[in-house]
């Protein structure tokens, strides 16, 4: 064998990965729309490793935009996927749901159509201005110009369930819920006319929303937005800042803007949604007075007609780094009953299943009114979306999700055809999930543990390894001890690891290799065993397979 013979053998498998390499970053500028069905085998592992980016969920699919190698690394798997086509960034992606052979054929009439599942459609547009020519009974959303990378499933229990009994403090907070004054912001946003996103009324509506969150003594703030050089809007935002976790975050939050066949004139919207946009002002009128741990915030939107592009603008351009949103409420059309008892469907994604199972049984416990548990990705006509987008928990809180008041859209939707019995009650619904996801400070309780933190380390075998999870928090003064709590799940079916109470201000904890997260919270404890509210909630990942290392390094070397 000649000297060079074994260079050459050591050498030429790296240099066909090279080859290949060059070869497929070549393409990397060519993007296509794909979907891809659920209920393939391996899917979801495959499409975490290859951290693919998806634009939107659905039922029974994922809709994802890839590149020329994320292409062809799918097909190599042996994935099954429809090619939509080539993707154009100049051009608008919506999803909409489309109900009528009627309405299917005027659709067609404007952009591209390509049926998604059932009545769900993609829809592409050339420009933004087409977007406001569709039908008004089709509900719709513009895709984000960013997808996240695909993360996986989210295992989670047939029901989440967390510290709850009747509270006194958050059915105070409830009674305080008025009909007369939702009454009074219903009337008041229905009397500018129309709230059609474009006309000055709408930005006069928001004015109005500004002043009534100033008059409260909160410091509210306008973010403006425009989109496509065509649609601009503006966002009413204010909060009421956390005590002890001021950068954890809670929403509620509801769109303003209104629209009908007379959407420049006449579109009164007093349903949809003047009666979410008043639910979030009762909430902050009756939460001012009380402190929380967590900040509280309440936000306004315009633009939800339009394809969410004032909640979609929040989340692209408002989200700090610096603050975890815990959850989002979103209360889009909540006062008309077609029939009473009225419930109240709670729309989330696996991700929001907590949140879901919590709004639930706050509307039926304090409401009272019949909450409706759903879990749907493909339900994404209204703001709670946009959170979606980002990994956030969100629900969207609605009368009906297949919208069956008459009114709905048209010049006839005004406060005279509202069930404020039903209002009253969703509404108090909505507060209540509020005030207890902030968690209330209750008086005469022990203090929430303040700067609650962890550090790991590692003790790794040939076989196994042990990981030592340190928690730490700030000593309390007064206190008798802590709990430590610890979940496989987010924000919820909390288990206590400690037998008797914890005396320092410190707890370690080992964990075994496994393949799911831990969620910690801490409590402090007061002699009369009365338990604080929870810490803020920190999470760590164990378990790191080895096939997982290996096909991260392989795709690291394609540029991944």
């Amino acid at each position: 064998m000649k000297p060079g013979k074994p260079f050459l053998i050591t050498i030429f498998p790296v240099l066909l990965l090279f080859l290949i390499s060059f070869s497929l970053k070549s393409h990397d500028g060519i993007l296509r729309l794909i979907q891809v069905q659920k209920n393939q085998s391996g899917l979801e592992n495959v499409l975490k490793r290859l951290r693919l980016e998806c634009l939107q969920e659905m039922s029974g699919s994922y809709l994802l935009r890839v590149d020329t190698r994320e292409l062809l690394a799918l097909r190599n798997r042996g994935i099954k996927l429809r090619t939509l086509g080539f993707f154009d960034r100049k051009k608008i992606y919506l999803v909409a749901r489309i109900t009528t052979s009627s309405d299917l054929n005027q659709v067609r009439n404007l952009l591209v159509v390509i049926n998604l599942e059932g009545n769900d459609y993609l829809l592409i547009a050339e420009n933004s201005s087409v977007v406001d020519m569709l039908p008004l009974s089709v509900r719709k959303r513009i895709l984000p110009s960013t997808g996240l990378a695909f993360r996986g499933t989210v295992s989670i229990p047939e029901q989440f369930s967390w510290r709850q009994a009747l509270d006194e403090i958050l059915q105070q907070i409830a009674d305080e819920v008025s009909t007369d004054n939702l009454r009074t912001y219903v009337t008041a946003l229905q009397n500018f006319g129309t709230r059609y996103t474009l006309t000055a009324n709408c930005l006069q509506a928001a004015q109005y929303i500004y002043d009534y969150f100033l008059s409260l003594g909160l410091e509210p703030e306008f973010q403006d937005f425009t989109y496509g050089g065509v649609i601009s809007g503006r966002n009413v935002v204010a909060e009421i800042r956390g005590l002890t976790y001021p950068e954890q975050v809670v929403i509620i939050c509801a769109h303003y803007d209104s629209t009908s066949d007379q959407r420049w004139t006449l579109a009164p919207g007093a349903d949809d949604n003047a009666s979410g946009t008043a639910a979030v002002m009762e909430a902050a009128r009756i939460l001012n007075t009380f402190s929380l741990d967590f900040t509280v915030r309440f936000i306004a939107f315009s633009a939800e007609e339009q394809g969410l592009i004032g909640s979609l603008s929040y989340v692209q351009t408002n989200l700090s780094p610096e603050e975890e949103i815990i959850g989002v409420v979103n209360l889009d059309m909540i006062a008309y009953a077609d029939q009473m008892p009225e419930d109240l469907d709670v729309i989330g994604n696996s991700n929001s299943s907590w949140l879901v199972d919590r709004v639930v049984a706050m509307t039926a416990t304090y409401g009272p009114a019949p909450g409706k548990k759903i879990i749907n990705p493909s339900f994404v006509y209204s703001d709670h979306a946009s959170f979606w987008d980002r990994g956030i928990s969100a629900i969207c809180a609605i009368e009906d999700a297949d919208v069956p008041n008459p009114y709905y859209h048209r010049t006839t939707d005004t406060v005279d055809t509202l069930n404020f019995e039903f209002f009253q009650s969703s509404t108090r619904g909505g507060l209540v999930a509020l005030a207890d996801l902030g968690q209330l400070i209750k008086p005469g309780f022990p203090p929430t543990p303040r700067n609650f933190n962890l550090k790991t380390s590692t003790y790794a075998s040939i076989f196994n390894y042990i990981r030592k999870v340190l928690l730490t928090w700030e000593a309390e003064p007064g206190v008798a001890g802590y709990n430590i709590y610890r979940s496989n799940y987010s924000h919820g079916n909390y288990q206590k690891l400690n037998s008797g109470l914890i005396l320092e201000a410190e707890f370690a904890d080992l964990l075994y290799s496994a393949d799911v997260p831990y969620y910690y919270v801490v409590t402090s404890v007061d002699s009369l065993n009365r338990e604080s509210n929870y810490s803020r909630q920190l999470l760590i990942t164990t378990g790191i397979k080895f096939e997982t290392v290996v096909n991260t390094l392989f795709l690291n070397s394609f540029g991944h």
